[in-house]
């Protein structure tokens, strides 16, 4: 770790004796790690390629109340937090036919995250299954046409759409991780013919599995066993359709315009609101308009999302927006800003965010809430920025409900993210 934190550091520096040697050997080292992960390269086979991915997260957190909010930090624990938020390995399988095989294995809550629950601490519970585990056939007649089945990403909001190896802040945004849905089993229909063009049509299994249910049923969510998002006797379904343009396309940069809308076929939750193992918008339907600009260093991506009829609750639509520049200071560190802004009267899910809700006993489901990143993003190789990076960040929250403050405060982290 240490030596993970010097060398990204030097790189960020960007010293001028030796600096372009460090980097050169940065990157050599970083070549020759993802080779070493291809394991089999053969055109000439119907299995053509097999490669091996690794990616991990090791982040630590500090929730900070503001004032009279401190009543709200959870009772004899401290505020700071530590976990290795990502561990993945993935297979993918290329052949001959166009056909490829990926299963994207993740292991969650290590070492031992923190919670708040019924008025208490506990330890949060480890948790393995399969992130993407799914089957995808190019259809040749068509350029551009694939199908895929299995468990696969959903793809809704600017920001879960972005890979989690790729996003500029330390974790996505509450506006994203209220509306952005995990990875579920379902099909999808891509036609890409271009690089500058997208379409695609998403239909997902939509669970709402009963807290009554025998623990051997195959949906039953307890401590993270199963794989989540399982067909069963209770199942629904929801879909997605997105599309996506960029233009103006230049060596300096480009524009590019998104929109993806959702509708979820199933309104009965079974008494039970939707979250973390409870699969679909949460939501009738909902809207995501996105609209991304970079121009030289500059990058600035805009999200605008409209959910409407909420279930589960008190039936009432919600509005968001997020608003992130980030800017390439040195081929080696980003400066980031991210503001978000929801409302919706008992609609805008406070506990959206991955510490806030499990450091603090505040409301879940809030009125309205805003939020405010500032971070910076040092990365060991300007050739590769996600391969090593170490990411900095600090943002401060505020929600209202019943039109009086509820919450208000400071969160302080810090990650370090590789991809290979």
């Amino acid at each position: 770790m240490k030596q993970c934190i010097t060398t990204l550091a030097l790189a960020a520096c960007a010293v001028p004796a030796g600096a372009a040697t460090l980097s050169q050997q940065v990157d050599e080292w970083i070549d020759a790690t993802k080779k070493a992960f291809v394991v089999y390269d053969n055109q000439n086979t119907f299995v053509r390629k097999v490669r091996f991915s690794w990616r991990e997260q090791f982040q630590m957190a500090v929730v900070q109340p503001n004032g009279s909010n401190g009543q709200h930090l959870k009772q004899s624990a401290s505020p700071y937090n530590q976990e290795f938020r990502r561990s993945w390995l993935s297979l993918t399988v290329d052949t001959r036919t166009k056909t490829t095989f990926r299963a994207w294995f993740r292991v969650g809550g290590l070492p031992d995250r923190e919670t708040y629950s019924n008025g208490r601490t506990k330890r949060n519970f480890t948790y393995a299954n399969f992130f993407e585990l799914w089957v995808k056939q190019e259809i040749t007649p068509v350029k551009g046409l694939s199908v895929q089945a299995g468990k696969i990403k959903s793809l809704f909001t600017t920001d879960y759409i972005t890979s989690s190896a790729a996003i500029y802040c330390v974790e996505r945004s509450i506006l994203s991780q209220q509306f952005g849905q995990d990875s579920n089993w379902g099909i999808d229909l891509t036609y890409a013919p271009n690089k500058t063009d997208k379409v695609y049509l998403q239909l997902f299994a939509n669970d709402r599995a009963s807290a009554s249910k025998s623990l051997s049923h195959p949906d039953v969510y307890r401590d993270g066993r199963g794989l989540k998002g399982e067909f069963g006797w209770e199942d629904r379904c929801y879909t997605i359709v997105g599309a996506s343009h960029r233009y103006n396309v230049q060596e300096s940069g480009y524009q590019q315009v998104s929109a993806q809308f959702m509708h979820d076929f199933n309104n009965a939750y079974h008494g039970k609101a939707p979250g973390a193992n409870n699969y679909g918008l949460g939501f009738k339907d909902a809207i995501s308009l996105g609209y991304d600009v970079k121009k030289d260093r500059l990058l600035v991506q805009t999200n605008l999302v409209a959910a409407f009829e909420q279930q589960g609750g008190n039936g009432t639509n919600n509005v968001g927006i997020q608003i992130q520049p980030v800017y390439s200071l040195t081929p080696h560190m980003d400066l980031v800003f991210r503001y978000v802004g929801m409302t919706g009267h008992g609609a805008c899910k406070l506990g959206a965010d991955r510490y806030i809700c499990t450091q603090t006993t505040a409301s879940g489901w809030v009125d309205s809430l805003h939020t405010f990143y500032l971070g910076a993003d040092l990365y060991a190789s300007a050739k590769d920025k996600d391969a090593a990076k170490m990411m900095l960040g600090v943002e401060y929250a505020t929600a209202r409900k019943g039109g009086s403050d509820c919450y208000n405060g400071w969160e302080f982290t810090t990650a370090f993210r590789w991809n290979f």
